[in-house]
């Protein structure tokens, strides 16, 4: 049990250091304790963190040395190694790169607008020019990823990845065979409109004639399904759920 403090003591806790302790103001213990239950956050709770810029992720290092690209960059530039090729430009088509892309295809991937200009998803990769996409390894990884991923995506709704596993008649009358590589890497060279036109073509009326441009589109297509029929490839999908995984 507690024992009440003698008069005399508890006159002497009201002061310190011989000083009356002052009186409390008004509303002051209710500021106190709005302050505490505030806490170094506000009362809103968690201030908003800073925006940070976004980053695109950039292709993997691993990937520019991929059988598949590098195969790719040997007959578009004539980059032999995941180092080389870098610096190529065509001055005719204006194909650019390792991999030689196209006006046409950086404009379907979002980095160049109608007029030829780099856009604003170009420059999250440091492109801002040409050159700076010459200059860039980083940058033409990822825009190859960003085109591989399209032209999969097209291959998909016109129905000619589902042709993968089978084999259709050649140009020369010989089996060709079809793969998830030589489809993509076909579509790389002449698109994936072409591939889809090839596959009709030899499937429905392999007998109906071709004019010159259709049957050099069509042997370009035939090149690349042989040339890349055992090649390794994994869907961007598939690259994806193995990232997750």
């Amino acid at each position: 049990m507690e024992r009440a403090a003698p008069a005399g003591k508890a006159a002497s806790m009201e002061r310190v250091a011989g000083k009356p302790r002052p009186a409390a103001k008004p509303g002051a213990f209710k500021r106190e304790l709005a302050r505490a239950m505030e806490g170094p956050q506000g009362p809103a709770g968690p201030r908003p963190a800073s925006p940070r810029p976004i980053r695109l992720p950039q292709a993997a290092p691993a990937e520019a040395g991929s059988p598949f690209r590098q195969t790719i960059a040997r007959l578009e530039s004539g980059g032999a190694g995941p180092g080389q090729g870098h610096a190529a430009r065509n001055p005719a088509s204006g194909a650019l790169g390792r991999y030689q892309m196209l006006p046409v295809a950086l404009r379907d991937i979002g980095w160049q607008d109608a007029a030829g200009g780099w856009t604003a998803l170009a420059a999250r990769h440091g492109v801002a020019s040409e050159a700076d996409f010459l200059a860039s390894p980083a940058a033409q990884e990822a825009a190859m990823d960003a085109f591989l991923r399209r032209a999969e995506a097209q291959l998909e709704r016109n129905g000619s990845l589902a042709r993968a596993g089978g084999t259709v008649r050649g140009l020369d009358g010989e089996a060709v065979p079809l793969t998830e590589a030589g489809l993509v890497a076909a579509a790389h060279r002449r698109g994936a409109g072409s591939v889809a036109r090839y596959l009709a073509h030899r499937t429905e009326t392999p007998d109906a004639p071709l004019s010159p441009a259709q049957r050099s589109a069509f042997a370009a297509v035939e090149r690349r399904l042989r040339d890349f029929a055992a090649m390794p490839y994994a869907l961007a999908s598939r690259r994806a759920q193995g990232a997750a995984g």
